[in-house]
């Protein structure tokens, strides 16, 4: 059995629809920003534009959608602290 993998991309308000999150099938990670690939095509967000990359169907709730929280370098995989103004990946 094959589990499809889907993420869910949290987007500044210049961006988003609604506040609601851009749902993709996949997310490809380079130097300035992230491809995303969903059901209506592919498109490219610069890092600024991005506020959380959530992996998994699951929708936050109130509780889990806070501003603050650690973050993966993708590259190095250290972890830090972000703000709200910085890229969180999950």
């Amino acid at each position: 059995m094959s589990h499809t993998q889907s993420y869910a991309l949290y987007l500044t308000d210049e961006v988003t629809v609604d506040g609601d999150p851009l749902h993709a099938d996949a997310v490809e990670f380079y130097d300035s920003g992230v491809w995303v690939t969903h059901a209506d095509g592919r498109d490219f967000f610069p890092y600024e534009r991005v506020l959380r990359i959530r992996e998994g169907d699951e929708e936050a709730t109130d509780d889990e959608a806070e501003t603050t929280g650690e973050r993966r370098d993708a590259a190095s995989g250290t972890t830090g602290t972000v703000d709200e103004t910085t890229l969180d990946v999950e």
